[in-house]
């Protein structure tokens, strides 16, 4: 039996018209969209980079990046949004035209040389993300479900669940840029993986003055002194070795009895 607030229409029931459509919430943060496969994604942002080098340094189009990957201008246009909030992309204004971050350069370049970790040169940025900041602290006790790891990001950016499949999107990325690691449905934290914090307020602190002290005697040599003037208390101590023999000893106090006849003419000179 139909509901009474319902209409037949045919076989069909229908609410009627001008009955109240439920409200459909949206995210308060911007979502990857899934209509672009983590790889076109990736794709898509050295695009740029590739495009930014090769035309002299000037902001890039949505077009001219689609061009490279054989992509339409109007598909690549769905990145603009996320990259931008990330900071990778940074849009010109009153132009349809982007500049790629040094970070985005990085991970081109990196590209060329190990496609598979390449995307690390981008790890500081995401690290620096709310989904970085909700799902890291987290995963650093103990590794998720996949579906717990949605529900944690899903939370923090009120997203219902027709936005599921935008965060699976998201869940990729962060392991593309090595913030996270996926291994089949169990997520984990990367190693060495971080939240970005504030610099630490530095503290002044008094130096710490030491002491003079004595400079250690080497226990194989012998120790001389030379009174020079017992009221005044002046003297030389000579370290040498205990082996010493009488000829070196001799040469020392020749040069011992030079030194003082040239330091008595120049007090006599004074």
């Amino acid at each position: 039996m139909a509901d009474e607030n319902e209409v037949k229409t045919g076989s069909a029931s229908v609410a009627p018209i001008g009955a109240a459509k439920p409200k459909r919430t949206i995210p308060n943060k911007i979502l990857p969209n899934d209509r672009l496969a983590p790889g076109k994604w990736q794709a898509a942002l050295r695009a740029y980079a590739v495009v930014y080098e090769s035309n002299g340094n000037k902001p890039v189009t949505n077009e001219e990046a689609g061009k490279i990957i054989g992509m339409a201008g109007t598909t690549v246009v769905m990145t603009n949004a996320f990259f931008c909030d990330l900071g990778l992309l940074t849009r010109q204004k009153e132009e349809a035209a982007f500049i790629p971050s040094a970070e985005v350069l990085a991970y081109n370049k990196a590209h060329e040389w190990d496609p598979e970790t390449a995307g690390e040169k981008l790890r500081p940025v995401f690290e620096r993300m709310w989904f970085s900041e909700v799902l890291v602290p987290r995963l650093k006790f103990r590794p998720y479900d996949i579906e717990d790891a949605l529900a944690v990001l899903a939370e923090a950016c009120d997203a219902n669940p027709d936005y599921r499949d935008r965060l699976v999107v998201l869940i990729e990325l962060m392991a593309f840029a090595g913030v996270i690691i996926r291994d089949g449905d169990v997520i984990k934290a990367a190693a060495g993986s971080k939240v970005a914090e504030k610099p630490a307020e530095s503290v002044s602190v008094a130096p710490v003055v030491q002491a003079p002290t004595a400079p250690a005697v080497d226990e194989g040599h012998a120790e001389f002194t030379f009174i020079l003037d017992p009221k005044r208390g002046r003297k030389v101590v000579v370290h040498a070795p205990h082996d010493m023999s009488q000829k070196e000893f001799q040469r020392v106090r020749k040069w011992m009895e030079i030194q003082l006849v040239a330091e008595g003419g120049e007090d006599t000179a004074k």
